[in-house]
């Protein structure tokens, strides 16, 4: 017995030798990339978050990072900028894939200031994604970690693989994919294709929305909630695998189905318009008005 408490001693004592410990903390990383007219950014980061925020007016894309409680050289990082587009990469050194954290240990932190509008790809591998006040074409992955969008307009195409994903007062256009992960949006949409694999699905076209193209919600497993304006033109198309819907909009009915445990609603909201396509496989489905 007590040799192998000496062996886990030793162990954790060989552990803690060789956990890297930062001396002191490292200098922020930071650049500046002039630009004119509209620019582009495109990033991806690992083991790391990111955050995207606009300075307004401004003429140029600055990036910092943050080193927080890692260490520069467990990093490669890379960037360069032609004409109006820039590029940034940060990932881990390969073999710095694992290590143990302590405590509020922190990783690396991204941020991105950028003129108002742009055209951006962000990735990140393992960390959260923030973006908000930037209006363009807007593309956004991330493989685990969250997705927070506030205040932004345009094309906005998000897929997140293992995280949840809230948008708030978003404008234009939106594609949604989540695999896994509640999902909260709302804004003032034209057009909306929403999809989630695993997790809740609430979703509010706000005042002054009036979809111009099909639109679609699917959920595979979840709870999907819509909320949408009293003045709303569609051709509603509302169907459950295996759950009951609730629906107090004044629909004009074009067909009712309830087979089992499913049902289905169609029919004309505010003399019809596009069609809006509202699935879940498995879960209640409510849309109401604002």
């Amino acid at each position: 017995m007590q040799s192998l408490r000496a062996s886990a001693i030793a162990f954790a004592a060989l552990t803690l030798a060789t956990i890297p410990i930062a001396a002191h903390a490292e200098a922020d990383w930071q650049k500046s990339y002039p630009v004119s007219q509209k620019p582009s950014l495109t990033f991806s980061t690992g083991d790391s978050s990111a955050e995207v925020r606009s300075c307004g007016d401004c003429r140029e894309i600055r990036i910092r990072v943050e080193w927080n409680d890692r260490r520069a050289s467990d990093y490669n990082l890379s960037e360069f900028q032609s004409g109006n587009t820039v590029n940034f990469q940060l990932h881990e050194k390969p073999g710095f894939g694992f290590h143990i954290e302590f405590g509020n240990h922190r990783g690396p932190r991204v941020t991105f200031e950028t003129p108002a509008s742009l055209d951006l790809e962000a990735r990140t591998a393992d960390g959260a994604l923030t973006v908000s006040s930037v209006q363009g074409d807007l593309e956004l992955h991330t493989s685990d970690g969250a997705m927070n969008v506030s205040d932004a307009g345009g094309a906005l195409r998000i897929t997140a693989s293992d995280g949840s994903i809230r948008v708030h007062n978003a404008s234009g256009s939106l594609e949604s994919h989540s695999s896994d992960g509640s999902v909260h949006i709302d804004g003032r949409f034209s057009g909306v294709q929403v999809r989630t694999s695993d997790g809740s699905l609430e979703l509010e076209l706000n005042e002054g929305s009036q979809l111009t193209v099909a639109s679609s919600v699917e959920a595979s497993d979840g709870r999907v909630v819509v909320r949408v304006p009293k003045n709303l033109a569609a051709d509603l198309d509302i169907h459950t695998g295996d759950g009951h819907i609730d629906c107090d909009l004044p629909l004009v009915m074009n067909g009712y189905n309830s087979r089992g445990s499913g049902h289905e609603i169609r029919g004309r909201l505010n003399a019809g318009g596009p069609t809006f396509t509202i699935h879940t496989h498995d879960g209640n489905v409510s849309i109401t008005s604002l």
